[in-house]
């Protein structure tokens, strides 16, 4: 990671790489396809205990978990891998758009169980929700407004999101109504 912060997207090369780890071009290519694969599983880990929380209090999880994204994708690496990832060409923006996939994944794999003990409403679209949470993280990350990202951001976030979420008695006896474009 230290390559790429140093270098950028666009001057880090497999070679650098290698040689900083004391092992061949060849090894890199074995293990990761393209260095657009290298960097996504560098620098926007998403296995471990530590990506999605699990208590029995939905809001605290998603708190905790939008502490991880912000924590993740504000440090300079990763701005550099984003930058360098957007401007990649298309097929292999899509490939690191599912790699990346990965953790709204888990969030949203979170959610359903949240929807199957009732926390959440059962006509919630959990997809929908997640990107209710991942675009203002990365709409604060990538417009420079990380820093400002507080505990009490994040709380209103995770408000915001599950007050539109949570079941109403209201709700249940009404049909939803049609919004028209």
């Amino acid at each position: 990671m230290n390559l790429l912060e140093a270098r950028g997207y666009n001057g880090l090369s497999l070679a650098a790489v290698a040689e900083r780890a004391g092992t061949t071009t060849a090894a890199i290519y074995r293990r990761f396809g393209s260095k657009s694969e290298l960097v996504t599983r560098a620098v926007f880990r998403t296995d471990g205990d530590d990506v999605v929380a699990e208590t029995e209090d939905l809001a605290a999880d998603l708190e905790t978990m939008i502490r991880w994204s912000v924590e993740k994708l504000s440090r300079p690496a990763a701005l550099a891998a984003i930058a360098g990832l957007l401007g990649a060409p298309k097929p292999s923006r899509v490939e690191r758009a599912a790699d990346a996939a990965s953790a709204s994944l888990l969030v949203m794999e979170r959610l359903d169980r949240a929807k199957a003990l009732g926390e959440i409403r059962a006509d919630v679209d959990t997809r929908v929700l997640a990107a209710m949470i991942d675009g203002p993280v990365l709409h604060a990350v990538l417009g420079g407004m990380a820093e400002s990202i507080d505990d009490a951001w994040i709380k209103a976030l995770v408000r915001i999101v599950l007050t539109g979420a949570a079941p109403d008695s209201d709700r249940t006896n009404r049909k939803p109504r049609k919004v028209s474009a």
